[in-house]
């Protein structure tokens, strides 16, 4: 059955997981549904100082196109929820939502409110009431949110697979004496960068065959830290900055191995590590969020807290750089297209459920 969809988000810029997979969701909502598009995100650049205020006519000019939308018979608003203080917004076009009468779809992409249940999201629970329906990444955030709230929800799995498409075969590999660890992201602390660092040192210091690419954007200290890492490290380390488009999916086609260390407390199922194995990487993550429902016997997965270098080490030194890893590569391949597939058939039937 098409809907009218009113679809409200953050969507880039600024680029990043959350606005990424906003922007793919409503394009593929619109494949069978008129959509209305209100952006909320922020501004960014010279607009940054006006953030809030901005911010908050952006969510205003959302409230009115819910009222001048309502007259639509089969209609729904579709909410990409906040996290953190973001939830006033989320909270307040839920009320309005719900009083126009809409039917709400709240599309859940980080565990803040989850790992620290909110007064917010239980305002916007009772708000809702039977006309609202959530959307988690995988069951452990379902799950987990249950337990959180104490209140079993109207909820469908929609896995962010669905917004990263499989890569294609990457050709013969010129470099087969070496194994090729890689780092993509916003770099910082909190997403793994000093570790991906001392990973890159532990293993020279062992004279493992492994060398390391890093890539994205840096603030000032990140940068200082990945300059004096190149400088003791040499050809070890290589630091291509932010990489975007081909640049970025060739980056995937050359590493190995990607590795992502993340501690950052809000991690719910990042887009990296399905990137990662779109293009057949295996993949070393810490346990946080959905990731270890991203993973699977390919890969390895260190609990959260754990000794990441040398359990990293130990794991990668059993792998050498020889063409049976491309053979694991096309299989990592094939097994992440059955995974976007399903996640795409998973939006296609989102809709069609019984009042």
């Amino acid at each position: 059955m098409t809907c009218h969809i009113v679809a409200i988000g953050q969507l880039p810029p600024p680029q990043n997981g959350f606005s990424h997979a906003t922007k793919s969701m409503i394009v593929l909502l619109s494949e069978a549904n008129s959509v209305t598009v209100c952006n909320v995100a922020p501004p960014t650049g010279k607009l940054s100082p006006l953030k809030y205020p901005i911010k908050f006519g952006r969510v205003l000019s959302a409230c009115l196109q819910l009222l001048r939308d309502r007259k639509h018979g089969n209609r729904i608003c579709y909410l990409a929820c906040e996290g953190g203080s973001g939830l006033i917004y989320t909270s307040l076009l839920v009320l309005l939502a719900r009083l126009l009468a809409y039917p709400v779809y709240l599309h859940h992409h980080s565990f803040s409110h989850i790992d620290r249940p909110r007064l917010l999201m239980r305002s916007i629970l009772t708000l809702g009431g039977n006309r609202l329906r959530h959307i988690f990444l995988c069951d452990i955030m379902r799950d987990d949110f249950t337990d959180a709230y104490g209140r079993r929800t109207r909820s469908s799995l929609i896995s962010n697979a669905a917004h990263v498409a499989a890569q294609e075969e990457r050709d013969e590999p010129k470099d087969r004496t070496h194994l090729l660890i890689g780092m993509l992201g916003n770099l910082s602390r909190e997403k793994g960068l000093d570790t991906f660092l001392d990973l890159a040192r532990q293993a020279r210091n062992e004279s493992l065959p492994i060398r390391a690419i890093l890539a994205g954007p840096a603030g000032a200290s990140e940068r200082a830290a990945i300059n004096a890492a190149a400088a003791e490290l040499g050809d070890t380390l290589d630091y291509r900055g932010p990489l975007y488009d081909a640049a970025k999916s060739a980056f995937y086609r050359e590493v190995d191995v990607f590795v992502f260390a993340t501690t950052h407390g809000n991690e719910a199922q990042p887009l990296v590590i399905f990137e990662a194995k779109a293009a057949g990487n295996a993949v070393i993550s810490l346990d946080r969020g959905c990731i270890r429902k991203q993973l699977d016997e390919s890969d390895l997965l260190i609990p959260s807290g754990g000794e990441f270098v040398p359990t990293a080490l130990a794991w990668l030194s059993a792998m050498s750089p020889e063409p049976a890893l491309e053979t694991r590569r096309k299989a990592i391949q094939q097994a992440y297209k059955t995974r976007h597939t399903k996640a795409r058939a998973a939006i296609n039937s989102l809709l069609n459920f019984d009042e």
